[in-house]
C-alpha cells in the first residue's frame, strides 16, 4: 500500500521539479536577452509619465510646480525623469572628463559586470565640481563659464538689459523660467518631506558600461530614505539602461499585489504603481532620479554599431546622514536579488 502511494508522490515532484527547471530556463533567456532598438524606444516614451509635462509646469491654471510634479513621482513610482539636468556644453565637457579619467587612472577603477566604476574622494576639487551638478539655472549660469568668450558674454549681459526696456508682456519668459526644474532643489525637497534634516552626498563616481557587459544583481542602494541619481552622457537606449521595478520603495510594499497589478493593470500610470519593469532610457543630458529604497540594476548589451563603444554616467547619491548606505548585510542583500528576480519574472 505505501509503495503505491509513493510512486503517485515521486511522479508529482519529478513533474514539478522539470516545470520549475523549464520556468528558469525560459527566466534566463528572456533576462539575458538583448533589447531591441523598438523595445528601446517604447521605454524611452513610456518615461514621459515620469517627467512633467512643458506645458504643464508652464500652465496658468495648474499651480503644481515642476519640483512637486517629482515630488509626486518619487512617492508613487520611486523614480522620475529630471530633463536638461546638463547643458550640450557640460554634456561635452564631463565626457571629456570622464574619457580622461577612465585613461589616467587604471587603479582606481573597480570593474563589476564589465562595469568601469571611479569613485571620486570628497578631498579633490572633482568632487566639488560634482556636487554642483543640477543646480538652478541662475547658479548654473554663474559657475559655468568655462567655454564663454569676452564678447558672449558682453553680448548676453547686453541682451539682458535690453529684454528689461522691453514692455511688461513677459509671458515666454516667464514660462521659460518655470519650465526649467533644479535637481538641487528636488533633492533638498525630498529630504524635507521626509522631515530629514541633515543628509551629505555620500557617493560620487563615473560610471562607463562596456560592450559584452552583463546584468547586474537586483539590489537597492539603501534600505533608508535616499536618492540616487544618474545623468547620461550619451543617449541611453539599448546600451546598458538602468532597469527599475517601480513601486518597490515603499513601506507596504507586497509580492501579491505586484503580481496582481502585472496581471490585470493595462493602465500604464497604474501598472508602473507597483512592481512594473522600467527601462531608464533617456537623453543625453538628462537624469534619472530615483529613491534608494527601489530595486532596480544595470542591464548589459553587446555592440550593435561604433556609437555603442561605451556608455559613460555620472552616478550622485545622496543619504540622511544617520543611515548611511547600503544598511543591509549579505543575508537581506541576497534575499533582495531573488525578490527582484521574482518580480523581473
Amino acid at each position: 500500500m505505501t509503495s503505491k502511494l509513493i510512486r503517485p508522490t515521486r511522479a508529482l515532484t519529478y513533474s514539478a521539479s522539470a516545470s520549475l527547471a523549464c520556468c528558469y530556463a525560459a527566466y534566463r533567456l528572456h533576462d539575458r536577452r538583448d533589447l531591441s532598438e523598438k523595445e528601446a524606444e517604447d521605454a524611452h516614451h513610456s518615461l514621459a509619465i515620469f517627467s512633467p509635462q512643458k506645458s504643464t509646469s508652464a500652465s496658468q491654471n495648474d499651480e503644481t510646480t515642476p519640483t512637486q510634479h517629482h515630488l509626486s513621482n518619487l512617492n508613487q513610482y520611486g523614480v522620475s525623469v529630471v530633463k536638461e539636468t546638463l547643458t550640450p556644453a557640460q554634456v561635452a565637457k564631463w565626457y571629456t572628463t570622464t574619457n580622461e579619467a577612465f585613461e589616467n587612472a587604471s587603479n582606481n577603477i573597480v570593474w563589476n559586470s564589465g562595469r568601469a566604476h571611479f569613485s571620486i574622494s570628497k578631498r579633490t576639487s572633482l568632487f566639488s565640481k560634482m556636487a554642483k551638478i543640477g543646480e538652478s539655472s541662475c547658479s548654473r549660469n554663474n559657475n559655468d563659464q568655462d567655454g564663454e568668450t569676452a564678447s558672449a558674454s558682453s553680448d548676453r549681459r547686453l541682451g539682458y538689459f535690453w529684454q528689461r526696456k522691453q514692455p511688461a508682456d513677459n509671458t515666454s519668459t516667464i514660462s521659460q523660467q518655470t519650465e526649467v526644474t533644479s535637481l538641487q532643489d528636488i533633492v533638498k525637497s525630498y529630504f524635507k518631506q521626509h522631515k530629514i534634516e541633515r543628509y551629505e552626498l555620500t557617493d560620487v563616481q563615473f560610471l562607463n558600461a562596456y560592450p559584452e557587459s552583463t546584468n547586474q544583481i537586483w539590489h537597492r542602494d539603501n534600505t533608508c530614505c535616499g536618492l540616487t541619481a544618474i545623468v547620461a552622457l550619451k543617449d541611453v537606449r539599448s546600451n546598458g539602461p538602468t532597469e527599475l521595478l517601480t513601486g518597490t520603495h515603499k513601506q507596504d510594499f507586497s509580492l501579491w499585489e505586484a503580481f496582481q497589478n502585472a496581471v490585470f493593470e493595462e493602465d500604464d500610470a497604474a501598472r508602473f504603481s507597483l512592481g512594473q519593469p522600467l527601462l531608464g532610457v533617456i537623453d543625453a543630458g538628462d537624469a534619472i532620479l530615483y529613491d534608494a529604497r527601489i530595486f532596480h540594476r544595470g542591464r548589459g548589451y553587446r555592440k550593435s554599431s561604433e556609437s555603442d563603444l561605451d556608455r559613460p554616467v555620472l552616478v550622485l547619491r545622496w543619504d540622511a546622514a544617520n543611515t548611511p548606505p547600503p544598511g543591509a548585510g549579505l543575508i537581506k542583500t541576497t534575499a533582495n536579488t531573488y525578490i527582484g528576480c521574482f518580480l523581473y519574472a
